[in-house]
């Protein structure tokens, strides 16, 4: 259980841990459908979303998370031994910087990420967050094939491509949520390793440092068991994924700056 020497910042209640929403972007959300470009083709379009990647946007992304949000990545050694292979990166969905995970644990790999649709529906972004690696979840049926297909891709390109099993993104929230179903079709499908990391919240040393500083813990390598049926294999991968996830969240997360608590009716 974290424990706190002051009152955290701020206090929400909640009743379903599985599908309420506390990130609070507001965003008019877009439909996301078949004719969307979940993986562009274009050599313009690549050639920019290079420049973007590494000269700009990484970077910022290792500034912004180890100078300004105290990131200290543990065991980052492990996806050393998947360098030459694409693979999905399974992590808890606690604030806005959790994007980052993918580019600074995968680095130098190129890193690409699952994301709701309201990623890509605020006006004049669409381009340059698609162009920063995000992959976006479709509503519709028909969409579900070309959006699969662009996963795939992007695995076999040999990249790393992270997904939030949690789903809604609860601020410095340091517990465990249930996870959505469908989270870990894609290792088993296309037969890939992946890696569990997890989120957790300590103290600053800093005195005046009242947001918590981050440990963030990535697991070695995990693999699909081809000799079990299908939903069985992801059943197995989803135990590994919570079980890794649920440990280190609670044995880590010491500090409180959201605190959330659960009424019933």
């Amino acid at each position: 259980m974290p424990r706190n020497e002051r009152p955290p910042k701020r206090v929400i209640y909640y009743r379903d841990a599985a599908n309420e929403d506390y990130a609070g972007t507001n965003i008019d959300t877009k439909v996301v459908t078949a004719d969307f470009p979940f993986a562009p083709k274009s050599r313009v379009f690549r050639f920019f979303a290079w420049i973007a990647y590494y000269v700009i946007a990484i970077p910022l992304v290792h500034l912004c998370c180890f100078v300004f949000c105290g990131y200290h990545v543990r065991n980052k050694k492990a996806v050393r031994a998947l360098k030459h292979t694409g693979y999905f990166l399974y992590a808890n969905h606690t604030h806005f910087t959790d994007a980052f995970l993918s580019p600074i644990t995968a680095f130098p790999k190129r890193a690409f990420v699952v994301v709701g649709p309201d990623t890509v529906s605020i006006k004049g972004l669409r381009t340059i967050v698609q162009m920063l690696g995000a992959i976006p979840i479709p509503q519709s049926v028909k969409a579900m094939r070309p959006y699969l297909d662009a996963v795939e891709q992007r695995i076999k390109e040999g990249n790393c491509v992270g997904v939030f099993p949690e789903g809604h993104m609860w601020n410095y929230c340091t517990f465990l949520r249930p996870f959505k179903a469908g989270s870990f079709r894609y290792p088993v499908a296309l037969n890939v390793p992946y890696v569990a990391v997890a989120v957790t919240y300590q103290k600053r040393r800093i005195p005046f440092l009242r947001s918590p500083r981050r440990t963030v813990f990535v697991s070695d390598p995990f693999y699909p068991d081809a000799s079990l049926p299908q939903k069985e294999a992801q059943r197995r991968l989803e135990r590994e994924v919570e079980a890794f996830l649920k440990e280190k969240t609670e044995t880590y997360s010491t500090y409180r700056y959201y605190d959330y608590r659960q009424i019933s009716d």
